[in-house]
């Protein structure tokens, strides 16, 4: 177990009882008691004190004052759950909620890590292998077909090509499997994705339906194209197990995780999301229903019984469950005595797996470790497992250190690059709140 003593602080309980003391004995400490602004809110009773910590705070203010997001919450927990930092602030003519811990948000992509989870547990358990062809559990993807490289016109009728080999479940965890979004150079793709309206499906036979009619990107079994095949890996695993996602989920991950209230394919009746904003404008404002280009239409829904889950995309849930979730992928697949996942499989997950040549890091199986290089920026910790989600959600995990940090929003396409605002926050909250003492 790694020791969390740097971080152990004075906190506020002994200040108050200290001050109180004093009063008594000398009526020479007065607190200030005005109250705080709600929107910008410190937990820093809970940590080490560090003048220098008020840095990260005005850092986090200033990132909304300047219009890059409407709202954020930062977390940063050790792995055995104490909250080393906490800190929100708002724009009020945006949104007038207050982000905590217990806010819903829509985590977009940061499911795709819950749903490998699942899949590498079913894999331990020998219900699956992932060498295993994808047409074996979904034979309706036996006949998916390629797009030519040079094909760009308004449809995609020209004549298909069959992949150069059989899809795998490996390639839906290496993002090699030829699916994708709405932002792919070829416009008969994005049309083709948006005219399927994916998310309107009623049932997982429909969604496999839509997505066996799509082409493949000419990457398909070649190449690295981030895409919709952490969805698909859910539809494997529902055939491989004849359960519903979401009970596996519940079943092997929130459940013993017991999180499965705040972590979830379906929104509590009564709990209110943050709205959706955009930054596509160059000014952040209420995003149209239109706005979210990323299936070209209709978006997951979080409710209702006739759907499908989507398993890269769909989950909604809590900071603080998402953090417990981080936590036990930190902590070697184990959290609070309940084994999730075999050291083993954490470290080939984080494992070299595609991007080898990029200076800035390489992926795992979805999820990014860092080389500490960003540009622009002083050089930040390497080794970091990071990820986050469409709408302005990240995390990071530090194994070494024993730490997880949740950076959270919810806007589309931030006025200014969200992954360098990301890395400057993080790598600000490492000089001023992780420092050992």
């Amino acid at each position: 177990m790694r020791s969390p003593a740097y971080f152990a602080g004075f906190g506020l309980t002994a200040l108050i009882s200290l001050c109180f003391g004093l009063a008594l004995s000398l009526g020479a400490c007065a607190l200030n008691t005005q109250r705080p602004d709600p929107r910008r809110v410190s937990s820093h009773e809970i940590s080490a004190p560090n003048a220098d910590r008020a840095i990260v705070d005005e850092a986090i203010n200033d990132a909304v004052d300047r219009g890059v997001y409407p709202f954020l919450y930062v977390r940063v927990e050790t792995i055995e759950g104490a909250v080393v930092y906490e800190h929100r602030t708002v724009n009020p003519a945006l949104t007038p909620r207050i982000p905590t811990g217990d806010s819903w948000f829509r985590l977009w992509s940061m499911s795709k890590s819950v749903t490998i989870a699942a899949i590498l547990d079913l894999e331990e358990d020998g219900v699956l292998d992932r060498t295993d062809p994808v047409s074996a559990y979904i034979p309706e993807f036996a006949s998916l077909s390629v797009l030519g490289a040079d094909h760009d016109g308004p449809s995609c009728a020209a004549t298909p090509a069959p992949p150069i080999r059989a899809m795998t479940i490996e390639d839906l965890l290496n993002h090699t499997d030829g699916f994708y979004y709405t932002y792919t150079q070829y416009h008969c793709l994005n049309k083709s994705l948006g005219e399927a309206r994916l998310p309107e499906a009623t049932s997982s036979d429909d969604l496999i339906n839509r997505i066996a009619n799509l082409p493949l990107h000419p990457s398909a079994m070649a190449d690295y194209h981030y895409g919709i095949g952490t969805t698909v890996l859910g539809l494997v695993a529902e055939r491989a197990t004849g359960k519903a996602f979401d009970a596996i989920i519940r079943e092997r991950i929130t459940g013993p995780l017991n999180i499965d209230d705040t972590l979830s394919y379906t929104l509590p009746v009564d709990t209110p999301l943050f709205p959706t904003v955009t930054g596509k404008s160059g000014t952040l404002t209420l995003a149209e229903k239109d706005d979210l280009e990323i299936f070209d239409g209709p978006v997951p829904r979080y409710r209702g019984a006739e759907r499908a889950f989507f398993g890269g995309e769909g989950m909604v849930g809590t900071t603080r469950a998402y953090a417990t979730f981080l936590r036990m992928m930190g902590n070697d697949g184990i959290l609070n005595g309940v084994r999730i996942l075999d050291a083993a499989t954490l470290a080939d997950w984080s494992a070299p797996k595609t991007q080898l040549d990029s200076p800035y890091g390489h992926n795992g199986f979805n999820i990014w470790v860092t080389s500490g290089k960003v540009d622009g920026m002083p050089d930040q910790k390497p080794g970091l497992l990071v990820g986050g989600g469409y709408e302005g959600t990240a995390f990071w995990i530090d194994q070494e250190l024993g730490i997880v940090g949740l950076i959270m929003s919810q806007v589309h396409q931030p006025v200014t690059n969200g992954a360098d605002e990301i890395a400057r926050l993080r790598g600000l909250i490492y000089e001023h709140v992780l420092t050992t003492q």
